[in-house]
């Protein structure tokens, strides 16, 4: 019988790249236009991992504001700007992908923002190699996380079952979404927030991952 092989299956702000702060400095500067002072510390903690619409409309409602039509492009250009000046990758990330390079697991970003917007994020902290044009966005299908539905798009575009599908995530969203997915979901959490499910792996270094993951495979093929 072959060994069976991870698929790795990324989130990427807050997991690939140390992106949160920076499109919620964002976020605060387009209400800042409005008259209404956000805290990018409250904004990470309350709304990371979330779709935008959501977070806009939420946020809206909270501060009686309407926003422009034009909101979200100035968003997005804002955050542009951003990670072209700031932007890095999660710390660790680097050597933790090179060994999973290494080992021939097959590895995908999943995520809840749009296509370039990941795109930009890896080329900028030259991510690009480890993952090329395996990108998920829940734009290209409309679903985000928490729906199970990104992920599970994911795990068949690349031929993968559920059960074999390793989810990195860092927010609570992403990783209810994996565990729904019915796949083995790692907990990247650096806010100590409280699982979902025991069944989480949770960490708060990235070094830590290759040995997590090695445990995990170790587990998928016993013999």
């Amino acid at each position: 019988m072959n060994p069976v092989k991870l698929c790795l299956l990324f989130d990427s702000d807050g997991t690939l790249v140390d992106s949160e702060g920076l499109c919620n400095q964002a976020l605060a500067q387009i209400f800042a236009e409005y008259g209404v002072t956000l805290s990018v510390p409250d904004l990470i903690r309350d709304y990371r991992g979330g779709q935008l619409s959501d977070i806009f409309d939420t946020l809206a409602k909270l501060h009686g504001v309407r926003l422009s039509h034009d909101t979200e492009p100035r968003y997005r250009a804002l955050v542009r700007q951003l990670f072209q000046a700031e932007l890095k990758a999660v710390a660790g990330i680097n050597s933790a992908l090179q060994f999973c390079q290494q080992q021939g697991w097959p590895m995908a970003v999943v995520s809840n923002g749009p296509r370039f917007k990941v795109q930009q994020a890896l080329e900028l902290c030259d991510l690009t190699e480890f993952f090329n044009d395996r990108i998920f966005s829940a734009y290209d299908i409309q679903r985000f996380k928490p729906d199970p539905a990104l992920y599970l798009h994911a795990a068949a575009s690349l031929g993968a079952t559920p059960e074999h599908c390793v989810v990195i995530e860092d927010s609570l969203p992403g990783v209810l979404a994996g565990l729904v997915a019915g796949m083995h979901t790692l907990f990247y959490n650096i806010h100590g927030e409280t699982s979902p499910s025991a069944s989480v792996i949770e960490f708060n270094d990235m070094k830590s991952l290759p040995k997590l993951l090695s445990k995990l495979c170790f587990r998928l093929n016993p013999n």
